[in-house]
């Protein structure tokens, strides 16, 4: 996905992620490339066909999970923080679907804004 030990700079859908991660109040410096590689690849067919659609919504959802509900509504609107609130009330409802994989990357590599752990009721270890 970097090219042949980042001569060839990153992919294309690596790039477009990064794009819609800064459109979504999220500066992508701040993450792990492993991270975004990781999103990439649970989004269908590994990232490799996804649609602009499906990055924007996987990286609003990691924006959020990031930023929490105040300053991710202050980056993008509060219409964009209601979206994404609605698809994390099905978050626990549907533990495998793409959503639940990002929320719990989130919370995983200690990521997540104190308001979406407490949300998920995360204990730490």
């Amino acid at each position: 996905m970097f090219g042949l030990f980042g001569l060839f700079g990153k992919s294309k859908q690596l790039t477009a992620l990064e794009v819609e991660l800064r459109a979504a109040g999220l500066q992508p410096r701040l993450l792990h490339d492993s991270i975004k590689l990781t999103v990439l690849r649970l989004l269908p067919e590994g990232g490799k066909a996804a649609r602009p659609d499906e990055l924007r919504g996987a990286a609003q959802l990691l924006a959020y999970c990031i930023l929490g509900p105040d300053d991710f509504a202050e980056a993008t609107s509060v219409r964009a923080k209601d979206t994404v609130e609605r698809r994390l009330e099905a978050v626990l409802d549907h533990p495998d679907a793409l959503d639940a994989q990002i929320v719990l990357l989130a919370l995983q590599t200690d990521n997540a804004d104190p308001s979406v752990v407490a949300r998920f009721e995360v204990e730490d270890r």
